[in-house]
């Protein structure tokens, strides 16, 4: 503004400001404030226009800075400007990990209370992956292990894995996007450990392994966004999975094909039709918009159902 110059005209400063912001506001998760330094952002008659901005955590990450002209002599003249830095980030509140979490956690009641009362747990025997009735028809034994759970440490530790994970992929991916994506990754789960393993297997952790996979492929996605901290972040959630797979074939009883089905579907899930974030706006006031539509959400949604639905038909018949 002080120096008369609509920067939303130039598309060249609006990206290297927009990369700038991006970082700044990742860094700002360890710092109190950032400085951004952006020489030769723009220019105008009298020479080069230089960006110097603080963003600070103070004020909900806005703050004031500088702008600094270099005439064509070299001097530089330092002018005051009061200028506001705002990204809004999804603040969605987890509906979807909230209701699933509660689910599990019924259910889990039912199945200890059928077993006191029948001597047997009910919605296990109906309800667990079980190759021979499925191959028999039972075809919603690919879904519905997913909610149940063989003991109360199994129980804690998927909704606790839930918990954390389900609250940070919602935000981003929205309810409907999370609830087919949970779907979509226990079913690939389910259908893994029905092509791999003959053991009966039930729990949520197939889910759980891909909503792991899709942060892993929304963080890499996203990592323009995310700056030098995407490196770090991504290298967390392969120890994590790699980690924990390895101790699955460690321990005898662990349905590891069926974790890793559900990193395979929750991974192709969002490389296909996970949510896609641009910056947008022009600077002060910056937000992140999903560019991918929500019709090919549902496309893709659909489209590996069927392949699932494939999958099944396919190793059914090669039984016989």
């Amino acid at each position: 503004r002080q120096y008369r110059l609509d920067l939303s005209q130039d598309p060249v400063a609006i990206e290297r400001i927009t990369e700038a912001v991006d970082l700044a506001f990742l860094e700002l998760a360890s710092k109190v404030e950032v400085e951004i330094n952006l020489p030769f952002i723009s220019a105008n008659q009298a020479g080069p226009i230089h960006l110097s901005q603080v963003i600070s955590r103070r004020d909900g990450l806005t703050s004031t800075g500088t702008i600094d002209k270099n005439d064509e002599r070299g001097e530089a003249v330092q002018a005051p400007s009061d200028q506001r830095v705002r990204i809004q980030l999804p603040e969605r509140k987890p509906y979807v990990t909230t209701a699933l979490l509660v689910i599990m956690g019924v259910l889990y009641a039912l199945q200890l209370l059928t077993d006191m009362i029948l001597g047997y747990d009910l919605l296990a025997i109906y309800g667990m992956k079980s190759n021979e009735l499925i191959i028999a028809g039972e075809y919603w034994r690919l879904i519905t292990p997913i909610f149940l759970h063989g003991s109360i440490i199994h129980l804690g530790f998927n909704l606790y894995a839930l918990y954390i994970l389900g609250k940070r992929v919602e935000r981003f991916f929205g309810t409907f996007r999370f609830l087919a994506l949970f779907f979509i990754a226990g079913i690939m789960g389910n259908l893994f450990s029905f092509m791999f393993t003959d053991a009966p297997s039930l729990g949520s952790s197939t889910a759980i392994f891909g909503l792991l996979g899709a942060e892993g492929i929304f963080i890499y996605q996203h990592r323009k966004l995310f700056g030098e901290q995407f490196r770090v972040a991504l290298r967390q959630i392969i120890q994590v999975a790699v980690g924990n797979l390895v101790i699955g074939f460690m321990i005898p009883g662990i349905d590891n094909m069926g974790h890793i089905g559900g990193l395979v579907g929750g991974a192709l899930y969002t490389w296909f039709g996970g949510p896609n974030f641009t910056v947008v706006g022009s600077p002060p006031d910056l937000r992140l918009e999903d560019q991918r539509p929500e019709d090919k959400t549902m496309f893709v949604f659909f489209a590996l159902l069927i392949f699932i639905i494939c999958l099944v038909a396919w190793v059914i018949v090669s039984s016989y």
